[in-house]
Order: C-alpha cells, then sequence, then structure tokens
C-alpha cells in the first residue's frame, strides 16, 4: 500500500526504462524530482517525469536516432538532466554523461571520441564548449535543455509516442569518460544489468523506506550520484531533490525546506558541515562551548558501549543546523576522516562510509546503518565478492572485485580492458585489506604509493588525512620526489592553509604567518610517526588545488611542483 515505509520487492525489471514504467504502475502521482525557488517547492511526479520521457525519446527517435546511437549530455544538476538521461536510454541509445568541470577541449574530446551526433546541453555549458580551440566538433548538433516552459523543452523535439523497442539487459545504458587529460581519459561501459544489479544492492545496503527524501548535491554525471541518488530513488518510489548549491548554508535549507532524509556527498562536504557547526558552538560563548563539549566527551562514552545518547542530547542542535529531518549520511569518492565520522555519530547521526569505482556502477561496499565500522568503507555490497591480492605473509594487497555490477569494458580501448578484467575479477587498483568481519579498509591508488629508500610502501592519501585533521590545514597534496643522491623517493607536500582559522587567530590578536604555522605542522608530524613516513620538503599552496567534479585533488597537475635542477 501508498503508505507503507518499506521499499518495493526485489528489482524484476530488466532495464532502466522498465524502471520508469514500474514506477508510474505503482506510484504514478507520487513526486519524484522536486526544485526549490526560496522557500518555494516545485515537484514532478512520476507520471509527469514518464510522459515528458516519452515525447523526447519519439522526437529523438524522430530526428533520426537509432539503437545503439550515442548522445552526450552536458549540462548542470536540473530536472532536465534527469529527464535527457531516461529518454536517450528509452529510445534504445547509449546516454554519455560529460563532467561540466572538463576543460573544453576536454568535452569536445569526449563528444569526439564517443561519436556522439547530438549533445543535449544547458545554454551555460554551451557557452564552455564555444571556447574550445576548434569549437564542438563538426558534424555536432546542440541541442539545448535548459528549461521546461508550457510543457516544452526549448531546442529539443519532442514526439507524440515511442515505438517499443527490445532492449536487452546486456545493451550499453551509458559510457562515463573518467577524468583524465586528452586522449587519456577512458570511457567505462555500463549495461542496464550493471546499473540495475548495484541500484538493488545500495537499496538494500542502505535500508531505503518509503518516506525518504534523497538531496540530488553531487554532480548527476558522475555515477556515484546518478546510481545511488537518481535511480535509487526511481526505483525506490522516493523524492529527489535537487540541491541549490554546494555551500552549507544553503544545503541545510534545503534540507529543512523539503525535508531530506538522505544525503550522499564527498567527505569535503560533510568536513565542512562538521567545521559550521563547530564555528556556530565557537560564536556562541564559552558557557555554550563547554556544554557542548561536555556532550560530546557524554556521548562519545556511549557510542562505545553501544548506546547513542547524541539523538536526545544534541535534539535541539541538529534542528538550529536544519538537519533534524536526516536519518542517514553516506560518503563516497574518498576517504572519510575518522574525526568528521565520530563528530556525527556523537550527534545522533548515521555516517556511513562506502567505497567503489565508475567501473563498478560504482559501489563495492558500505558500512550499514546499524553496522558502521569507523576507518573503514564497509563489508562487499550484496551481490558483490571482494578479494585481496596479499602477498605471502601479509594481509594488505590489491583489492579485486566481481558482480553483475562490473562494467563491460573500456570503450573501444581493448587493452586496457585485459589489463583490469581477469578470470572474471576486476583489479581495482587500489590496495587495502579485510578484516576478519570482511569490512573492507582501503589505503590508497597503486600508482600513488610511495617507495622510500627504506624500502617502505607509504600511501599518500593516509597521510594527508591525518594532515588534514589539523585546523591550520585545509587541504594538503603529499607526493613522492625522487631523491637527489640514492635511490628511493622521499615525502614532498603542497599545504594550503585554512583562511578561516587564520583569519580567526587574528582576531584574538595573535601575530601569526601562515608559513611558521605550517613548518609548526609539518614538526608536529614528523615527530610522532617513523622516519620513513616523515615529510622532508614542502610548500605553501597559495590557489585552491584544481579538482575533479567530485572534489578529488587533480595530482597530475602538481608532478613538476617539486623539480630538482
Amino acid at each position: 500500500m501508498d503508505n507503507s515505509n518499506h521499499i518495493t520487492p526485489e528489482l524484476s525489471v530488466r532495464t532502466i526504462p522498465d524502471l520508469l514504467t514500474q514506477a508510474v504502475s505503482i506510484w504514478p502521482d507520487r513526486d519524484y524530482l522536486l526544485t526549490r525557488d526560496g522557500q518555494t517547492m516545485s515537484s514532478m511526479s512520476f507520471r509527469n517525469v514518464a510522459r515528458t520521457v516519452s515525447e523526447i525519446a519519439a522526437g529523438l527517435k524522430e530526428t533520426g536516432h537509432g539503437p545503439h546511437d550515442c548522445i552526450a549530455l552536458l549540462s548542470e544538476n536540473r530536472p532536465e538532466w534527469v529527464l535527457c538521461y531516461l529518454a536517450v536510454l528509452s529510445a534504445g541509445c547509449i546516454v554519455v554523461p560529460i563532467d561540466s568541470l572538463m576543460t573544453p577541449a576536454e568535452m569536445c574530446h569526449v563528444i569526439s571520441e564517443s561519436g556522439s551526433r547530438t549533445v543535449l546541453c544547458s545554454s551555460r555549458m554551451a557557452a564552455q564548449l564555444s571556447k574550445a580551440p576548434d569549437g564542438a566538433p563538426p558534424q555536432t548538433e546542440l541541442r539545448l535543455i535548459d528549461r521546461i516552459e508550457d510543457g516544452d523543452l526549448r531546442g529539443l523535439p519532442r514526439g507524440t509516442s515511442i515505438v517499443s523497442l527490445d532492449i536487452q539487459p546486456t545493451d550499453t545504458a551509458a559510457i562515463i569518460f573518467t577524468s583524465g587529460t586528452i586522449g587519456h581519459a577512458k570511457g567505462v561501459m555500463l549495461s542496464h544489468r550493471n546499473l540495475l544489479s548495484n541500484v538493488e544492492s545500495c537499496r538494500r545496503a542502505c535500508e531505503v523506506v518509503r518516506g525518504d527524501n534523497f538531496l540530488l548535491l553531487l554532480p548527476l554525471h558522475h555515477t556515484f550520484s546518478s546510481t545511488v541518488n537518481m535511480l535509487v530513488s526511481l526505483a525506490s518510489g522516493t523524492r529527489a531533490t535537487f540541491a541549490t548549491s554546494y555551500k552549507s548554508r544553503d544545503i541545510a535549507d534545503d534540507i529543512r525546506c523539503s525535508g531530506v532524509t538522505v544525503l550522499v556527498g564527498v567527505p569535503q562536504i560533510f568536513d565542512n558541515m562538521m567545521n559550521g557547526i563547530l564555528r556556530k558552538v565557537a560564536a556562541s560563548g564559552p558557557m555554550k562551548r563547554e556544554l557542548v563539549r561536555t556532550l560530546l566527551t557524554v556521548a562519545g562514552a556511549s557510542n562505545r558501549i553501544g548506546v547513542d545518547l547524541g539523538k536526545p542530547l544534541f535534539r535541539s542542535l541538529r534542528k538550529k543546523a536544519g538537519l533534524d529531518s536526516i536519518r542517514l549520511m553516506v560518503s563516497g569518492g574518498a576517504a572519510l576522516s575518522p574525526d568528521v565520522n565520530h563528530f556525527f555519530q556523537r550527534l545522533g547521526f548515521h555516517l556511513i562510509q562506502g567505497y567503489g569505482l565508475t567501473e563498478t556502477s560504482p559501489v563495492l561496499s558500505v558500512n550499514r546503518p546499524q553496522r558502521n565500522r569507523i576507518g573503514s568503507v564497509g563489508p562487499a555490497v550484496p551481490g558483490v565478492e571482494l578479494r585481496i591480492d596479499a602477498s605471502e605473509g601479509s594481509t594488505v594487497g590489491e583489492i579485486y572485485a566481481r558482480g553483475a555490477n562490473i562494467m563491460q569494458g573500456y570503450y573501444r580501448n581493448p587493452e586496457e580492458t585485459d589489463r583490469v578484467l581477469r578470470n572474471g575479477w576486476f583489479y581495482t587498483g587500489d590496495v587495502g585489506y579485510l578484516d576478519d568481519d570482511g569490512f573492507l579498509f582501503v589505503h590508497g591508488r597503486i600508482k600513488n604509493v610511495v617507495v622510500t629508500a627504506a624500502g617502505k610502501n607509504v600511501y599518500p592519501e593516509e597521510i594527508e588525512a591525518r594532515l588534514n585533521l589539523d585546523p591550520c590545514i585545509e587541504e594538503s597534496l603529499v607526493m613522492g620526489v625522487e631523491r637527489q643522491k640514492g635511490r628511493g623517493e622521499e615525502l614532498c607536500a603542497l599545504l594550503k592553509v585554512d583562511g578561516e582559522h587564520l583569519e580567526s587567530l587574528k582576531q584574538k590578536g595573535e601575530t601569526v604567518e601562515a608559513a611558521s604555522l605550517l613548518a609548526n605542522v609539518v614538526r608536529r608530524y614528523n615527530e610522532s610517526l617513523p622516519t620513513y613516513r616523515r615529510i622532508r620538503e614542502w610548500k605553501l599552496q597559495v590557489d585552491d588545488f584544481e579538482k575533479t567534479s567530485t572534489r578529488k585533488i587533480k595530482r597530475f597537475l602538481y608532478r613538476d611542483a617539486f623539480i630538482r635542477d
């Protein structure tokens, strides 16, 4: 019944268009896509979404697009992105979502490489494409999808009916090009079966319920967001609310106005939220600060014995922060600091960390709401098997995975496909271990590993996570640099000072310099660790680091930062 608080039974559909058909048949008038304008919310029901998707799909067919044609999708998060994604698949075509943070030249490369004759594009991204050295690829048609006005998508043909198509579960549904320099980005081919298997795994692992409302915060072109937010909502008959911006204040307003219950984000989002809450507490006066500090200590102690006192103790704080409707937070895309995880747990939230890759549709493992092992990325999701390729005498090694969610391969790149898909297993390129209970712990990427003069393997991500805990540091980037004498590499770091922390020190009358603050951070870090893990050289990073759309630093841009003559 419609009032049930449980998700639908296990999925029996075979393709993504079937998922939409199922949603309309079960919940035709339920709200699916929500947007906020100030305090006003607007929505599209599953029925209205399906009607518009059908008309756009028919229009694509009538303009000559046939089965398995690639159609690029380039836009910011907006309802039209979801409508076009579903329409492309309903027309039997392959959707090619493009990262809106790519350079214009990279965007054009993806369009050309995928053979997309049509680009469904917002006006802002069309302007970006025009900045490419040679403009958009020849023979490519841009179709603007900015707004639905009076029932019409401007610039996009709308047909009246869609011919029934024989779409198979093994047909490629999407090709997602990973971040990389021109010529190095790989197109990950995901079938309908790949995506649907991961949707079902995520629904079961995260215990999705009837009244859930997912915040569409992360870019939808990234598989983490499109699978966990958009498709899981579609499969479960729940709502999906478009976020206004990445700012913590806007996120809180979005949650408050629409009653968001599930917040899926990357670590930086949760870190910013924690810092925002702590700044408000710090500005509230000494008595309030001391009270919160005491209550956090009490909540932490209760958590250690399996009792959650955070929910009643911090009910008022959660409400003032605009987060009281949240029942679940999910972090992925990079390592989440245990300190951040503990903080939200003490406030009475379930913040669970997961792990996956685009090639795995994307989720491989995630902690469970009632079984959260902080520091781990959780056990494998249902339907996925994990294995560690550890050398003799060690429990640490490369992480392998297999399941129905593993990609078909890299588009037109059999050599790279054969390198990572072997004997039914996907070789992730990440290093980690499984504990006795099957919880996965990830150390970092094999390609980032630093081999020191002592022959020790050091993973930069682990050092960065530790450095970033210091309030003086906003972000860090650690890399290995060849030693001037002898073999091996030594650790070097680019450090960006936290401007707000620096300003707060100045307001207290302290005379501080960014360089001296960072020097003290590095000194304290080095004194606490073995010689082989110490930072030998560091530099102040003045500008923001260049990042991907999921807020990962583009490491390759900084590999020459410590070149020595």
